[in-house]
């Protein structure tokens, strides 16, 4: 394919958007491809300093004009932290759909809304939540990835109030974190979902880092973000390929090659011992 690529992440919370895939998207930034982000509900209930965290131990919620002005309050601070934290990356189209997150819900205008923007910025590869994560009913993530799969089918054909032509979306990643056991080899996937990409995210892991730490009113930042870092990223990263630190992935559609595909790193890996595979991830992020 002639050109670069054009990629759509599309997250149900402010953070969503690039702490599953952020490494993945300063590569692709990197590159030169056209990364774009969008955020699905305002998120001023999660993780919210103010609204989930100090309220929880009122003996009353502010109701009414007050409480709505907090919120947006809340919303316009979380945006603000979400266009510095994509800005590390070097992403700078970031869409604001501004759902409600009390009750995220499968329904016409928010597919529309995400077919629209679909067909606006006519993606490559969209990146969300996995459509079963969780219970797959309850789960934001879950409504989240449903919602945008529902919007990926309706960006390919016409809506009467758009005026943009229909979009086909060539190939869907799910974020693998949350939705898909963590493996070290095919058997490993029985009973369950499992990621089948990896993508190496070493040498950005401090741009990673950046990112959860911008997010100050979910609490990302500091100990959590360097926590979360080495047990999530780092896991993926050792059992992905034996590397230090990945970001993982489901592949929705399966690909066709024209020979059997092998990477780099698995071609590196044969011909090291075991010992040497063994170090071969052993890094840690800076802790400041």
């Amino acid at each position: 394919m002639a050109g670069p690529l054009r990629l759509l992440s599309i997250g149900a919370h402010p953070a969503d958007v690039f702490d599953q895939c952020g490494g993945t998207l300063a590569h692709h930034v990197e590159r030169g491809d056209q990364v774009s982000c969008a955020v699905l509900t305002h998120g001023a209930r999660v993780h919210d300093a103010v609204i989930s965290n100090s309220m929880y131990h009122r003996d009353v919620v502010p109701q009414g004009d007050e409480l709505d002005e907090l919120m947006v309050e809340r919303a316009d601070v979380k945006a603000n932290e979400v266009r510095e934290a994509c800005a590390i990356l070097g992403v700078t189209d970031v869409h604001f759909l501004g759902e409600d997150d009390q009750i995220l819900l499968v329904d016409r205008e928010s597919i529309r809304n995400v077919a629209r923007l679909i067909r606006e910025l006519r993606p490559h590869i969209v990146i969300t939540h996995f459509p079963r994560e969780g219970d797959g009913q309850t789960n934001a993530h879950a409504v989240a990835g449903q919602i945008v799969m529902h919007a990926i089918s309706t960006a390919g054909s016409i809506d009467p109030e758009d005026s943009r032509p229909p979009h086909r979306v060539a190939q869907v990643f799910f974020f693998g974190e949350g939705a898909a056991h963590l493996r070290s080899g095919l058997a490993g996937a029985a009973g369950g979902f499992s990621m089948d990409v990896f993508v190496d995210i070493t040498d950005v892991v401090e741009k990673k880092l950046a990112t959860l730490d911008s997010m100050a009113s979910q609490g990302y930042g500091g100990a959590y973000a360097r926590k979360r870092i080495e047990t999530s990223d780092g896991a993926m990263g050792m059992m992905g390929g034996a590397c230090p630190y990945a970001e993982g992935f489901i592949s929705s559609h399966p690909q066709i090659h024209r020979h059997l595909p092998v990477t780099e790193p698995m071609l590196e890996m044969s011909e090291q011992s075991d010992h040497e595979l063994t170090y071969r991830g052993v890094y840690r992020v800076k802790v400041d």
